[in-house]
């Protein structure tokens, strides 16, 4: 009878250390820090004649918004898209 009972606990805790294993490489799998972040895109060209407080709202951006107002090609173009951004809520 006791070679059966550790026969059977032994599965127990096989089976145990298999869950356990399994738990962690499921919780790691899930987590986001594998994920790369957008690579933020260069300065517009026209930054230098924005003045402190347009550069101060520029820097402000993400990745995708920078993107987007780079887009501009022409300074008021630019402001425009600067003040557009920053009142829109």
């Amino acid at each position: 009878m006791n070679k059966i009972a550790e026969i059977i606990l032994d599965i127990a805790v096989c089976g145990w250390i298999v869950f356990v294993i399994i738990a962690i490489i499921m919780t790691l799998s899930s987590c986001t820090f594998n994920e790369s972040a957008k690579a933020m895109p260069p300065v517009h060209t026209l930054y230098d004649g924005l003045s402190a407080e347009e550069k101060e709202i520029y820097n402000s951006f993400n990745a995708e918004e920078r993107a987007n107002v780079n887009k501009n090609t022409e300074m008021h173009q630019l402001r425009q898209a600067l003040d557009t951004i920053v009142y829109v809520w």
